[in-house]
């Protein structure tokens, strides 16, 4: 039997898609104005895109099984 998942069960695939979304909100300046201040939301958008990208790399790493097209 082969080890194979649908890409949608792909932790990297997820942690790929929540980096992105982080730096397209950041492009088009999500109105972060709930929060403290504006360099504030930036730091945290800049923070979540930067861990996403490290979890894909490293779930890629961990990764078992192949990804079934």
């Amino acid at each position: 039997m082969i080890n194979t998942k649908t890409i949608l069960a792909s932790r990297t695939v997820w942690s790929n898609l929540t980096g992105l979304a982080a730096l397209l909100l950041g492009l088009f300046g999500f109105d972060a104005s709930a929060l403290s201040t504006g360099a504030f939301a930036d730091a945290v958008v800049q923070l979540v895109a930067a861990a996403s990208f490290i979890a894909s790399t490293v779930f890629r790493i961990l990764a078992t099984k192949q990804i079934l097209n």
